[in-house]
């Protein structure tokens, strides 16, 4: 009998184990942000479509050993503000580690916008569905995440959607896995790390626009693991014959674990 009850032991002790590597948690998240920097991006699809992104292969790669290597600017960038028809963009690296196994965690990015030009506000574009983010409090305490995954909607307006301080509306913005092949995202086992840039432009120089975006990048552990989001507002001011005013400001409220 003494014998049964200690194998019976030990084979518990392996089930717990094996659970445990399984599991994925999110210990910190960090946003490049600064204009002039990058965030690099490792990845096996060969895309074409981001232009801003400088992409190496073979010796040419320096830190990644899959196929290519994106290396993408952060922070204003692609600016044209001289042109009859002015632009900017404004882009951000975020960078999670992980614990355990990191398919096991789920990842993905919420949104709302405002866009104010000509004396209104225009349409937003059409919301990108995102993963959910999981019962109330995973991401964050004390907060309920409304999100609006319809692609045939558009992103809720800043800064939370008509929702309150504890029950903010967001529109996906994807960054999810099932997604790899349509956005610049990494995943591997302890990280994960993503590349996103939003644009601004103007009909004429005299135009007095501005842009306002929320988001709230995230990731969320498994089997009761810590999850991670980093909440930030990008604010961009573009008066009329005038050079834009951008500026990048955590949202602590909806932030957890992030490293700003």
């Amino acid at each position: 009998m003494r014998t049964a009850s200690i194998a019976l032991f030990a084979c518990g002790l392996v089930f717990a184990a094996s659970e445990a590597r399984a599991a994925c948690g999110c210990t910190g998240m960090s946003v490049a942000r600064t204009s002039g920097n990058t965030q690099i991006i490792c990845s096996s699809n060969n895309f074409d479509d981001f232009d801003e992104c400088t992409k190496r292969s073979g010796t040419s790669r320096t830190v990644c050993t899959s196929t290519y290597e994106y290396v993408c600017p952060v922070g204003v960038n692609s600016e044209d503000w001289g042109a009859d028809e002015p632009e900017q963009k404004t882009g951000f690296g975020v960078t999670a580690t992980l614990t355990g196994t990191a398919s096991e965690c789920t990842s993905g990015q919420l949104l709302a916008m405002t866009i104010t030009g000509n004396g209104g506000t225009e349409d937003n574009p059409n919301i990108n569905p995102t993963d959910s983010t999981g019962a109330p409090g995973e991401l964050v305490t004390g907060v309920t995440f409304d999100v609006d995954n319809d692609a045939t909607h558009l992103f809720p307006a800043y800064p939370i959607g008509g929702g309150t301080a504890t029950n903010p509306k967001f529109g996906g913005d994807n960054y999810r896995w099932s997604d790899e092949a349509d956005v610049l995202i990494e995943r591997k086992d302890g990280l994960y790390r993503w590349w996103d840039n939003t644009d601004q432009g103007k009909e004429d120089k005299d135009e007095d626009a501005s842009w306002r975006y929320k988001f709230v990048s995230w990731v969320r552990g498994s089997s009761g693991q810590p999850s991670c989001s980093c909440s930030f507002d990008i604010s961009v001011d573009w008066g009329s014959d005038e050079d834009p005013d951008t500026t990048y400001t955590q949202d602590t409220d909806y932030s957890s674990r992030c490293n700003w």
